[in-house]
């Protein structure tokens, strides 16, 4: 089921929770709401769910406009972040709910839990009540309840942030397979970056009830439209570094007290010319920054703590009143206080507008 978002709003008195929102989810696509509390991710999947309705704006499912349709109406399966069990309830009870609403013969209601139950690997728990589950089967029997329904979309709402760390990963395996499997329509709502890179074929990113951008996380990742984007995707994040851009000769240079760098021509052919010359914000990640002897860098820079990640230490510079991050193999030898040299992967380079945010580069999406 293909969905589209026009337009969309939704106003609680002053507050935007949701604000102009345009968004194209193909059928059978795997897409993420990201973005911090308060964003209105849930808020825009309240609303394509019917739980919410719009200030303004249309939500279609297909062709259809569907904002007048009651949640019952709309053909959706949706998994909640508290499961929503019915505790009194057994686990086929629990999942069959929904056949019972529709008045769905015993037979056909039996066969039909039998088989999503055995599709998430719960097909001996039918019999408990939730009360005697793991979080990890609860989450099972929330997720069995939403297919039951053979649904036209699946919304899942922050459904493993109660899980421990080595189930929440396990978890986002199972369910990314099960919507490959089932080729079903599905947008996930999460505040976990790695969740959303992992999972879903595309991301639209929000905060403050604006969507930021919109695309595969490979694209978020490399080309980032904004200081937000870069920031808030990615672990370690990137680092973010206040320079001047001047034209010399035939080139483009990052010059400040510190550094002079001369821009790759790739990057330099992007630059839109009306921010030259201009203050910028340069962006790097921290696994394109290399670490090397004083004096043999773009620039040197002293070690202010080293953070051991198991297979890669995480370094920290301070660079006048910032700190600048590399990634290294670990066991890094340097000590704090240290200058030491770093070395920039100079077409790992962004650069973003510091009054607007937006990058300076043009768009690679």
């Amino acid at each position: 089921m293909q969905i589209t978002i026009e337009n969309l709003c939704k106003f609680f008195g002053k507050v935007k929770a949701v604000d102009n929102l345009n968004l194209d989810i193909a059928d059978k696509e795997f897409v993420a709401f990201l973005g911090p509390s308060g964003c209105g991710k849930t808020t825009t999947l309240l609303m394509i769910a019917g739980i919410y309705k719009p200030t303004s704006g249309y939500i279609r499912f297909g062709d259809r406009v569907v904002n007048h349709l009651l949640p019952k109406e709309r053909n959706i399966g949706m998994v909640f972040q508290s499961y929503a069990l019915y505790p009194h309830m057994t686990v086929f009870d629990n999942i069959a709910y929904p056949l019972t609403l529709k008045k769905v013969n015993r037979k056909e209601k039996k066969q039909r839990v039998q088989r999503v139950a055995d599709m998430m690997g719960i097909g001996e728990l039918l019999d408990r009540k939730p009360g005697e589950l793991s979080g990890g089967q609860q989450q099972r029997v929330a997720v069995a309840r939403a297919l039951v329904k053979e649904p036209a979309i699946l919304l899942f709402d922050e459904p493993l942030s109660n899980l421990d760390a080595k189930l929440r990963l396990r978890m986002r395996g199972e369910i990314k397979r099960l919507q490959e499997d089932l080729s079903v329509t599905s947008i996930y709502v999460t505040h976990d970056q790695v969740e959303a890179m992992t999972m879903a074929n595309r991301i639209a990113v929000m905060n403050h009830g604006i969507l930021q951008t919109y695309g595969t996380p490979n694209q978020l990742y490399e080309y980032p439209d904004t200081l937000f984007v870069a920031g808030f995707i990615g672990s370690p994040p990137m680092n973010f570094l206040k320079i001047d851009l001047e034209q010399e000769g035939d080139g483009l240079y990052l010059v400040r007290r510190e550094l002079k760098i001369r821009l790759p021509e790739e990057i330099a052919a992007q630059v839109k010319p009306s921010v030259v010359p201009s203050q910028v914000i340069m962006g790097i990640r921290p696994e394109d920054v290399h670490i090397v002897p004083a004096n043999e860098g773009d620039f040197d820079a002293e070690i202010y703590v080293v953070e051991p990640l198991g297979r890669e230490d995480l370094v920290s510079f301070r660079l006048g009143e910032e700190e600048f991050r590399a990634l290294t193999p670990a066991p890094f030898k340097g000590g704090v206080g240290t200058i030491m040299g770093l070395n920039l992967t100079k077409e790992k380079i962004r650069l973003f507008d510091p009054d607007t945010g937006n990058s300076v580069l043009k768009s690679n999406k």
